[in-house]
């Protein structure tokens, strides 16, 4: 039986934490039981918080995620394209928060169109134009986003997450929580389905 919930903390500009969320995607749209049958709840982490200087891709903490992350993408089937520069990802997590006020299923679209604009396309999704083009395609209001991350109305909800991450020991990402067991870093979901399907 599938242990409820699973706790994911997870950041946009982490190529691992882009993966698992393609590849829990993957495990919803073929029916694993694991997947569909458990309720994942996604927490930011950001790995580089305001005002943490912005670096490029090409950074001695960055670099490394993507050197371990292009070959289980190639092996994915998934061609990876990030920018050049490593944006904070405070209001990509504040428009996935507002979306969710509205709806959680909606919220799960924008945050899989956010990981795929970073990662896939090298969309900066630092700026709030590019967030709010990704609100409105799928289906949420121009002003109203606009406005929600113009005056930072999640902002602290973020960060109280990060926070409360850190103080529970959680200092990589992505990381899951299921009860008790913590699994740390970029599973497939074969092996996912085999660690959480019993």
């Amino acid at each position: 039986m599938v242990r409820n919930p699973i706790d994911i903390w997870f950041d946009f500009i982490d190529p691992a934490s882009v993966l698992l969320l393609l590849d829990i995607e993957a495990a919803i749209e073929e029916g694993a039981e694991w997947a569909c049958g458990s309720e994942i709840r996604w927490h930011p982490f950001e790995l580089r918080p305001p005002p943490t200087p912005l670096v490029g891709i090409d950074d001695a903490e960055i670099a490394p995620l993507w050197v371990s992350a292009r070959p289980l993408a190639s092996a994915a089937g998934i061609d990876v394209a990030p920018p050049n520069l490593v944006p904070w990802t405070r209001k990509a997590h504040e428009l996935v928060t507002h979306a969710n006020a509205q709806d959680s299923s909606l919220a799960n679209s924008v945050r899989v169109a956010i990981a795929r604009a970073y990662a896939l396309e090298g969309r900066d999704i630092g700026r709030v134009d590019v967030l709010v083009q990704i609100a409105i395609d799928h289906g949420l209001d121009r002003t109203e986003t606009k406005a929600v991350l113009d005056v930072d109305r999640y902002d602290a909800d973020v960060a109280a997450s990060g926070r409360r991450a850190r103080e529970a020991g959680i200092t990589i990402s992505p990381t899951l929580i299921v009860g008790t067991r913590r699994i740390e870093g970029f599973h497939n979901r074969t092996t996912l389905g085999t660690l959480l399907g019993t």
